[in-house]
């Protein structure tokens, strides 16, 4: 076995947060400037299952043996140990190094799972399609998070822009033109759990009001698929604003993600929306490239803490 090194991106969803966990389609895409690296060296001469972490982002140095059972990184093993049917895994080092922003709503932790999926199956000799990476760290997402809604783990894995549905087959995407999105972290610590229980009570207590709203985002989401298609970049910058409304609604958004959205909107962005589970985090906005610079500059000036692009190629 050698030396291998994989790196995944992060993402971002375009539309339709929230309302996919109640079965609602959502636009995902990947967020390719952002990347999260795994790097895997065999430890020639040790016993099976001797496993190092490295993961100095978030300070752990542990051994498989030390890391709780209930650890995404422990998961991870277990998973592929599983699938692969493999009684012991090979002793080797791994390294995991990320300049994906954690909880900020940009797929950090579904990044570190479908990286570590594929740098040990790679590891092991083999190679598993995107299909089956997706499952195996949906199950890693699953064990450590509860109930997520799947989507971060199948875009990441996939690093195409797809509509997402659960139970329902997956679509790839293709723009007819090119598409410029403005990632800005609003410095404020996302809180997905929260946000997700939060949908989930008012939802229980006032379902005739939340249910509608939440129909509301998954026609945005279909209208947005033909919006993408089609190449009409003004209608989908008009949906992203309905859909940052509605999420406003369902009780996610934030005083700070609301200013930067209005600030994207007053310098020229044509639509704008927080992104991810809300109540912090980041939000996104569609600009033409020649105005992202500016635009960027804005945002900072209101507080942005960092800004990111993501571009997605048209299908020409």
């Amino acid at each position: 076995m050698t030396a291998l090194i994989v790196k995944v991106p992060g993402k971002t969803i375009l539309v339709g947060e929230h309302a996919v966990v109640y079965g609602f389609p959502a636009i995902a895409i990947p967020v390719l400037q952002l990347i999260t690296t795994v790097k895997v060296f065999p430890k020639i001469g040790k016993l099976p299952d001797d496993i190092v972490f490295h993961a100095p982002d978030i300070n752990l140095r542990a051994t498989f043996s030390q890391l709780d059972s209930k650890h995404p990184f422990s998961i991870a093993i277990r998973a592929v140990k599983t699938f692969f049917k493999l009684p012991t895994y090979p002793a080797c080092d791994i390294h995991i190094n990320s300049s994906i922003p954690i909880s900020a709503g940009l797929g950090s932790s579904a990044a570190v799972a479908v990286g570590l999926i594929r740098a040990l199956s790679n590891f092991i000799g083999a190679n598993p399609n995107p299909e089956t990476i997706a499952k195996l760290a949906y199950q890693v997402e699953m064990e450590y998070h509860g109930t997520p809604s799947g989507i971060d783990n199948t875009v990441i894995a996939y690093q195409k822009p797809i509509l997402f549905q659960k139970d329902q087959p997956l679509k790839i995407i293709i723009p007819i033109n090119p598409i410029t999105i403005l990632i800005a972290n609003s410095g404020v610590p996302g809180k997905t759990k929260d946000a997700v229980a939060g949908v989930r009570n008012r939802q229980t207590i006032s379902p005739e009001i939340i249910n509608p709203l939440l129909e509301k985002i998954g026609e945005i989401v279909n209208l947005s698929v033909t919006a993408i298609q089609n190449g009409e970049i003004e209608d989908l910058g008009m949906l992203m604003y309905e859909n940052h409304y509605l999420l406003q609604k369902i009780g996610v958004s934030h005083e700070k993600l609301d200013l930067l959205v209005n600030t994207a909107k007053q310098n020229g962005a044509l639509g704008a929306k927080l992104c991810g589970g809300g109540l912090g985090g980041n939000i996104i906005a569609l600009v033409h490239p020649e105005q992202a610079a500016q635009i960027a500059k804005k945002l900072k000036s209101m507080g942005a803490t960092q800004t990111y692009l993501a571009h997605l190629e048209g299908n020409f």
